[in-house]
């Protein structure tokens, strides 16, 4: 066995020395590759970039010089003071071809002084409070029915006098457009104007723009960025970085604040010569580890050729529901193989011993068990767990939902995997109640108890549990829990109970409102003196019935607080909104009465006063208490109808039943 243990530790010494280096060298390679192939593109897009903006920056400086000396022009000077039209020649020369598609001179007030196709009249059209920038971002125009930018100049005379302004046009054809044509990178990057508010001009080489609500979140982040960290300057660099799938290249225009130039390629572009190059690397990887594998196995020929014969025998024991049939045969075997072997015989026959003794006491107990083999991966159960529930334990797991959780509802099913998944991860053990679906349909309580049986290095091994049939004494105690929360005449809840779920209410109204009713019988006393306490019991019972038709299916729910009073709780808005008219039908059908047994007519008057959450308090006890004012100040001033509660109410304590 020594020396079958030393022949494995070779094997895989062998396997690790061969592929572990392998497999490093091939990410190592990988990475640099990566690296490298990403840096030289990003060096070559920034470089191509700067150079391809140069006609961008002479565009531009081209555009700002001609609003300078239209706005210094003797002619447009005059215009500006007079505004009597001299200047058109001027204008209209502007005008005659190429991007400027309007040259206007705009007052110091923003009116249109002069134009050159009279598109705008009035206040020019993107006038701000602080005037007009020397270079606009990109805009839309409802004079011109397109989107363009502007640029200005101050037209200086025996004062400001106001601006020169030239309207530039950014379709596809003009002279932006001939400036920004042209890919690079073999076809994979291209050259963009953005503005400082995300707006991209020529967006994927094609001349076309995209509007700052339709760019990429990442890539308008980075743009925008770019703004705030640099303002004009000249193009002697580029900015590289990554913008989502992006990778861009940013420079500033000289003397314009609101328009940067961004070289734009995808980047997954810059590592496709990496992308090539990883292939052979890791085609020559593979090599290796198959002729790596190819000499393990060799050596894994010579070393366990004897052990095969054992593992062949081996694999012809027949295995019955854990029954083992078969034996090696030693009689003839002195051998140390004959040794391992008759070793493992004596092992299987213990084994088997254990399983018969493990299955005689499930037997015998009235307990059902369950237990999940982590190894091989497969799940046993007593035969009264099958007896009592349907379950295919051949496709069960302990929580892959075909096992006790496929005999749950949801929310107990994801009980019962959280506290499966706390037991593995503490490998400790648990105790829980769950209620099955057992084959006759009925759902029934159980208690779980499970516990979770490691190896020396922590690794679970298995999980066994133990299921007891508790549903009696669990269907006893919500009889005893119910009995406990009714008020047994009535049937309504009683005053703690009312109390505990209008104050679980209050917890989880959020911004809803809650209503709440306090209802005493007017001249209770006097109806137990006259006809007998058992009409009385009657009279509780008959207000009973009444309220319950007013909150039941409703939402609502209502208590007897004890003797002759009541309350309602209402969590409906719209029962919440009309519950001066449901406190008015109460009274109307109490007083409508009803007839005892021996033929009497009995005719109910109630008192009802009436408070909200959080229109009064959000305290459920002062919420009761000022239902109750409310109520008293009925039974002060004449009985019979309901008051909703005001401050005023409890301004004193002169509120006082009459009946007592």
């Amino acid at each position: 066995m020594r020396k079958s243990t030393l022949k494995f530790g070779l094997i895989g010494v062998l396997l690790v020395f061969a592929f572990v280096p392998s497999i490093l060298l091939g990410l190592v390679g990988t990475f640099m590759t990566i690296n490298y192939s990403s840096t030289v593109g990003e060096n070559e897009l920034a470089a191509v970039s700067l150079s391809k903006s140069n006609a961008v920056d002479v565009l531009f400086t081209g555009y700002i010089d001609a609003a300078t000396s239209l706005s210094k022009m003797n002619s447009v000077i005059h215009d500006a003071e007079s505004k009597n039209g001299e200047s058109e020649p001027e204008l209209s020369a502007l005008t005659s071809g190429g991007d400027i598609i309007d040259a206007l001179i705009v007052g110091k007030d923003g009116t249109v002084i002069n134009s050159s196709k009279k598109k705008q009249t009035g206040n020019f059209e993107h006038f701000g409070e602080g005037g007009l920038f020397a270079v606009s971002g990109l805009l839309t125009w409802e004079s011109y029915q397109t989107d363009a930018f502007y640029i200005s100049h101050e037209i200086k005379g025996t004062g400001d006098l106001g601006y020169a302004v030239l309207v530039i046009s950014v379709d596809g054809s003009g002279r932006i457009a001939n400036a920004l044509s042209g890919n690079y990178l073999d076809g994979k990057a291209y050259l963009a104007l953005a503005d400082s508010s995300g707006n991209i001009i020529n967006f994927n080489g094609t001349g076309g723009m995209l509007k700052e609500g339709q760019v990429d979140g990442s890539l308008k982040n980075a743009i925008v960025s770019s703004f705030n960290e640099s303002g004009t300057g000249s193009t002697e660099d580029a900015k590289v970085e990554k913008a989502g799938r992006y990778t861009i290249a940013l420079g500033s225009i000289p003397n314009v604040n609101s328009w940067h130039w961004v070289g734009i390629t995808n980047s997954s572009a810059l590592t496709d010569f990496a992308s090539s190059t990883n292939i052979i690397i890791w085609a020559v990887v593979a090599v290796v580890c198959v002729v790596a594998a190819l000499i393990a196995f060799v050596i894994i020929g010579k070393f366990v050729a004897n052990m095969q014969n054992v593992l062949k025998e081996m694999s012809a024991i027949n295995l019955d529901e854990g029954t083992i049939t078969m034996r090696f045969d030693t009689k003839h075997d002195k051998s140390e193989l004959g040794a391992i072997k008759s070793s493992f015989n004596d092992f299987v026959e213990e084994v088997h011993l254990n399983g018969e003794r493990y299955r005689t006491i499930a037997a015998l107990s009235d307990n059902m068990l369950f237990e999940w083999d982590f190894h091989k991966e497969r799940m046993y159960v007593s035969d009264n767990v099958l007896a009592k529930f349907d379950l295919d334990i051949k496709s069960a797991t302990l929580s892959n939902g075909r096992f006790l959780d496929s005999l749950m509802s949801q929310e107990n099913a994801d009980k019962y995997k959280r506290d499966i998944n706390t037991l593995l991860k503490n490998q400790g053990s648990y105790s829980a109640e769950y209620q099955l679906k057992a084959k006759s349909g009925a759902m029934v309580w159980v208690s779980c108890k499970a516990t979770c049986i490691s190896d020396r290095l922590g690794e679970p091994l298995r999980v066994i549990g133990v299921l007891t049939d508790i549903d009696n004494e669990k269907k006893l105690e919500v009889q005893l829990s119910e009995r406990a929360s009714y008020d047994f005449l009535s049937q309504l809840f009683n005053r703690s109970t009312f109390i505990k779920k209008l104050s679980q209410e209050l917890d989880r109204r959020g911004f809803k409102k809650v209503g709440t009713m306090f209802i005493d019988v007017d001249d209770f006393k006097f109806i137990n003196d006259r006809y007998g306490h058992a009409v009385g019991d009657e009279v509780i019972r008959f207000v009973a019935d009444t309220i319950r038709k007013k909150v039941d299916d409703r939402g609502g729910f209502a208590g007897r607080f004890g003797g002759d009073e009541f309350m309602l709780c209402y969590t409906n808005q719209d029962d919440i909104a009309n519950l001066e008219q449901i406190a008015m039908d109460l009274i109307d059908e109490l007083y409508v009465g009803y007839t005892t047994d021996d033929g009497r007519l009995i005719n109910v008057r109630a008192s009802i006063g009436i408070s909200y959450c959080p229109e009064h308090t959000e305290d459920v006890n002062e919420l009761i208490a000022f239902a109750d004012t409310a109520m008293y100040f009925v039974k002060k001033n004449g009985k019979t109808n309901y008051h909703v509660y005001v401050p005023e109410d409890s301004a004193s304590d002169e509120y006082k039943d009459p009946e007592f």
